[in-house]
């Protein structure tokens, strides 16, 4: 007689069906908030440090950043000008300073790249100098790859002054801001402080002298 042979029978395995479908969902929406975070991240602005402007006591020389070019307004020669027609007038005045103002209306000084034209007019009681500075050329001055070079009339400029006791303020136009890097970054290297002022189009380089006036800002 035949043993009879019996077979064990194993339960159905577990379904993991079910857990496959939510683990499977989990990692979509892990994806999907990747590739959110990832977009979002490509369209923030980039936070940018720059140094904390302060006031400067230093002798300032002024840069003007139009047309994509730098040019030195060379502030000091029109003071130089400025103080001999000064003298030149007072000695010719006897000394009455309400004369010797009204004499320098309209007074003129040229540099290389601008005309400084003087102009007098009263506030509270006192007469105050204004000296208005228009290009001779709008378009002249330098590039930005000019400015870099070793022969360049901004690092001749430089070479002129001492980080110890001047700085430079740029005057800078809505489409120059890439030569006034580029002139900063020079400045810089060298050791100089540095401020910026923006100028619309329009608005011309004016300085005034008389009344409390601020102090120019660098960083």
């Amino acid at each position: 007689m035949r043993r009879r042979i019996y077979r064990k029978v194993q339960p159905p395995a577990q379904n993991l069906d079910s857990f496959m479908d939510v683990l499977t969902n989990t990692v979509g929406v892990l994806i999907f908030v990747c590739l959110f975070a990832s977009l979002m991240a490509a369209e923030a602005p980039a936070l940018i440090r720059t140094p904390l402007a302060r006031e400067s006591k230093k002798s300032i020389s002024f840069v003007e950043c139009r047309e994509n070019r730098a040019t030195p307004l060379e502030a000091n020669k029109v003071e130089v000008a400025m103080e001999k027609q000064v003298r030149l007038l007072s000695a010719t005045s006897l000394g009455d300073p309400l004369m010797v103002f009204s004499q320098l209306n309209n007074f003129e000084v040229n540099t290389r790249y601008y005309q400084a034209r003087l102009s007098v007019f009263e506030y509270q009681g006192q007469p105050i100098l204004q000296t208005r500075y228009q290009p001779l050329d709008p378009f002249a001055g330098e590039t930005p790859e000019r400015v870099g070079q070793a022969n360049s009339v901004f690092r001749q400029t430089l070479n002129q002054l001492r980080p110890q006791t001047d700085a430079l303020l740029f005057f800078v136009r809505p489409d120059s801001f890439d030569c006034f890097r580029a002139a900063r970054t020079v400045a810089w290297q060298q050791g100089f402080d540095v401020g910026w002022e923006p100028l619309n189009n329009q608005q011309p380089i004016t300085f005034v002298t008389g009344g409390n006036g601020r102090r120019p800002t660098v960083q």
